[in-house]
């Protein structure tokens, strides 16, 4: 493929990751967020819930890897999260349609599965959750990925030339800079968005590259995730008090084994996490 990637959310937490991941494999990378960072160079301000401008900042590159999003439901009213969230995914893959780019890449959530904010509590269908298991979001954070995947599907439909590969990232940890966040995480285990999952950002950054380069026609969604929870205490001890009523649990399952299987994504994209 050719190697002129825009990546938007490019100084968000993971963006922030992805650029320079990109540039050592010798992408040329355009940066787009509306709060550029300082260090990443120059970088196009662009609002992506206005086609106009989407189309503008698309136009002459090969790929897209498309991070900007509001991160959850907490911040903001619900009608502007979910406004923002679809709206500038439509927005990316109608300018993407448009000017004929064939390769994407679209941040989803581990959110889209309806666990991480639900308004009511249920379980698993069964663990380890994989790539196909139900999306039963309840929250407007949830929504907006699910329907996010949704478009996905429509425009591949739409275009079978398109390789659109969706990341269902658990929660990203900078492990350098948020050791006492994850300290915290670990003494509230009961208020963990995502079964006490975590990926490190540089390997979220490099399940992103991945993905770039994979390349198959179509839509496709994948888990991304670490092995292991980030708790000392053992999974099974954990679901059973946090999500009673899991209908099947895989034989061998125990440990610390995390609740995410990610196994499709090693086989499919080849990616394997590298930090713990």
């Amino acid at each position: 493929m050719s190697k002129k990637v825009l990546v938007t959310g490019s100084s968000g937490l993971i963006g922030r990751f992805v650029v320079p991941e990109l540039r050592d494999c010798d992408y040329e990378v355009t940066c787009t967020d509306l709060n550029p960072a300082a260090n990443q160079g120059p970088t196009i301000i662009a609002d992506l819930t206005d086609l106009g401008q989407v189309v503008g900042v698309l136009a002459g590159h090969d790929a897209v890897i498309h991070l900007a999003a509001i991160p959850s439901p907490r911040a903001h009213p619900p009608d502007v999260v979910f406004r923002t969230n679809v709206m500038s995914t439509f927005n990316v893959l109608e300018a993407a349609v448009t000017l004929g780019i064939n390769r994407l890449v679209l941040a989803s959530s581990l959110a889209a599965l309806g666990f991480a904010y639900r308004f009511r509590d249920f379980s698993p269908r069964y663990v380890p959750i994989d790539d196909a298991h139900p999306l039963l979001p309840q929250d407007v954070y949830g929504l907006s990925k699910q329907i996010g995947e949704t478009l996905a599907d429509g425009y591949a439909r739409r275009n079978p030339a398109l390789s659109i590969t969706s990341l269902r990232f658990t929660t990203v940890i900078d492990l350098e800079a948020h050791r006492q966040h994850l300290d915290a995480m670990r003494a509230r285990p009961n208020t963990s968005t995502g079964f006490w999952g975590y990926v490190d950002v540089r390997d979220a950054a490099l399940a992103c590259r991945l993905a770039l380069e994979h390349g198959a026609p179509g839509h496709d969604a994948f888990l991304i995730a670490a092995p292991e929870t980030y708790m000392d205490v053992p999974t099974l001890e954990l679901l059973n008090r946090y999500y009673p009523g899991v209908a099947h649990v895989a034989e061998g399952f125990g440990g610390r084994m995390g609740v995410l299987d990610c196994s499709r994504a090693e086989q499919v994209l080849g990616f394997t996490p590298r930090y713990r």
